[in-house]
């Protein structure tokens, strides 16, 4: 009975140990800004801070036979330094919310929205009145500059709320240096309805927040280190 005790006690240790440990991390977007075709003039990007642009859209490729709209996404790189090795898991989370225009997906009426990784920033090379020495109009970005996206970057979307994408593919690479651009692409590229939406999602420089992503660590090491204190107890409360 005190053996059984004593499995008892370093087992809920272990178990509590692990728990505390295994603790996702909590990376904060940077900038959240969109292009749009409907956007005229200089000003190609926009939702900075001070822009008090509520919401963000994406579009699919030919959205209402006028072109795409996208959100992009970027990251400070230091905040990927702690990490080490690749992440089991990365998830993005947005909050998904009307976007003005009856575009919106809803039950019975899906879009798939994908994150891609993009192969230069967009903040810089985007021509924009705020970037005047951009190398790139938006539409070319969109069509030359954004990577193709990983299998498990696709949600369908029918609701609003919050809504993840699966990113672990990016952010690997971005941890590895294998992409060093610390940036995501929001687009409707995989969406078949090339002309079918216009979805809203919160824009985190006005809702600071609503968009995220989530580090969830490799437990291994931990789970080891339980299992070494259960041995330890054992070992002391059998002495």
């Amino acid at each position: 009975m005190q053996k059984l005790a004593n499995v008892t006690l370093a087992t809920m240790i272990a178990i509590s140990v692990h728990q505390g440990l295994v603790q996702a991390v909590t990376i904060p977007v940077q900038e959240d800004v969109m292009t749009s075709a409907f956007f005229g003039g200089t000003n190609r990007v926009r939702g900075y801070a001070g822009d008090f642009r509520n919401v963000h859209r994406v579009g699919s490729d030919a959205a209402f036979d006028v072109g795409p709209e996208t959100i992009y996404l970027t990251f400070d790189s230091a905040d990927f330094t702690g990490l080490g090795g690749p992440v089991p898991q990365a998830i993005l989370t947005m909050q998904s919310t009307e976007g003005g225009f009856g575009g919106d997906g809803g039950p019975g009426n899906p879009f798939v929205v994908s994150a891609h990784a993009v192969d230069t920033d967009p903040l810089t090379e985007i021509t924009d009145d705020t970037n005047p020495g951009g190398p790139t109009d938006w539409l070319t970005y969109f069509n030359n500059n954004i990577l193709p996206a990983d299998a498990a970057a696709l949600t369908s979307i029918d609701s609003f709320g919050p809504v993840t994408f699966d990113v672990t593919a990016v952010v690997n690479d971005w941890i590895s240096g294998a992409n060093t651009v610390f940036a995501l692409a929001m687009t409707g590229k995989n969406e078949p309805n090339a002309s079918g939406f216009l979805h809203g999602f919160l824009n985190n420089s006005e809702n600071p927040g609503s968009t995220f992503l989530t580090i969830v660590p490799e437990p291994t090491t931990l789970l080891l280190g339980g299992c070494c204190l259960l041995g330890c107890v054992l070992v002391r409360r059998d002495r």
